[in-house]
């Protein structure tokens, strides 16, 4: 008996994963993320021919990436071009601090991308994707971080209430959500220190809007209620960030949310917070498994 119940708990954090990495904007970190298939791709286009011809081998991967990532978005409705725009803003942002900072590719080469946006901009007017640099790129890959757990919970948090809705399939679409907001609730709350006094509320690095921050942990990190069968957002489990405490008088260290590495916090992060037991499933899990994915999965294809 216990190791079916170790074996469906193992199945539920496969199925999780599973929702998470099929998330549309996740779909579309992998497109864009691709540099080989893309140079493979694109480098022969014509409006990419100025930055082929630096032989730079960044500069061409980013130029590809930015066509591809550019075209794809302009195929979808506002709301999913919004979110797709605002991702390969911040994604470009960052890229440009890494190279241009690094020297890998110089602020005259960066031009050339600036021009390609410019120029796919003209070309798809109608579903254009404006370009808006960040003023503060200062750990740009903590906005990114929570830019991208923000959209996929929103994501997931709307399977899980047109499951309740239709009072179908409940258990396995707001497990999965409860079991995705648990994960990132702990993972961004080992990852920070605490937040000084003179913090600004809307700093960049810890403020997406008033649903999508760390200063209010209950409403970012919502959480299913399986008896009520309702998403809770004021859930007793969500400890707030806290404030650091004499700072100034002891002259200690104020760790306000030490910066996690590029692999540490990403949407697409491969690291498997799965036991090892895990591995050695069952063919009842295996099959189990198959089962639910393929009677209540409704996911379509992003790409």
């Amino acid at each position: 008996m216990n190791i079916i119940i170790l074996e469906l708990s193992c199945v539920k954090i496969y199925i999780n994963d599973f929702f998470e990495k099929n998330c549309p904007l996740n779909s579309f970190i992998s497109l864009i993320e691709n540099f080989k298939f893309n140079s493979e791709k694109y480098s022969d286009i014509d409006d990419l021919k100025n930055i082929v011809k630096e032989n730079n081998v960044a500069l061409k991967n980013i130029g590809c990436s930015v066509y591809k990532g550019y075209t794809y978005l302009t195929a979808h409705d506002e709301e999913k071009r919004r979110i797709l725009c605002n991702y390969l803003n911040l994604w470009l942002d960052e890229k440009k601090s890494i190279n241009v900072t690094n020297s890998i590719i110089t602020d005259t080469q960066w031009e050339l991308i600036e021009e390609l946006w410019n120029l796919l901009k003209q070309r798809y007017y109608r579903n254009r994707c404006d370009r808006q640099e960040e003023i503060n790129t200062l750990e740009i890959r903590k906005r990114i971080n929570l830019m991208v757990y923000c959209v996929n919970r929103d994501y997931l948090k709307n399977m899980c209430s047109r499951a309740i809705n239709s009072n179908h399939n409940i258990e396995n679409k707001c497990s999965g959500f409860s079991m995705f907001t648990n994960k990132y609730y702990e993972q961004f709350l080992n990852e920070s220190g605490c937040f000084g006094d003179t913090i600004n509320p809307k700093d960049h690095r810890y403020f997406i809007d008033d649903n999508c921050n760390l200063h209010n942990m209950a409403i970012t990190f919502p959480k299913f209620d399986s008896e009520s069968k309702q998403i809770v957002y004021n859930h007793e489990s969500r400890k707030p960030i806290e404030k650091c405490k004499n700072t100034i008088q002891s002259g200690g260290d104020n760790k306000e949310l030490a910066a996690p590495s590029e692999t540490e916090l990403t949407s697409t992060d491969k690291r498997s917070s799965k036991p090892v037991y895990c591995a050695g499933l069952s063919a009842l899990g295996i099959v189990f498994t198959s089962i639910v994915l393929y009677k209540y999965t409704t996911l379509g294809s992003f790409i």
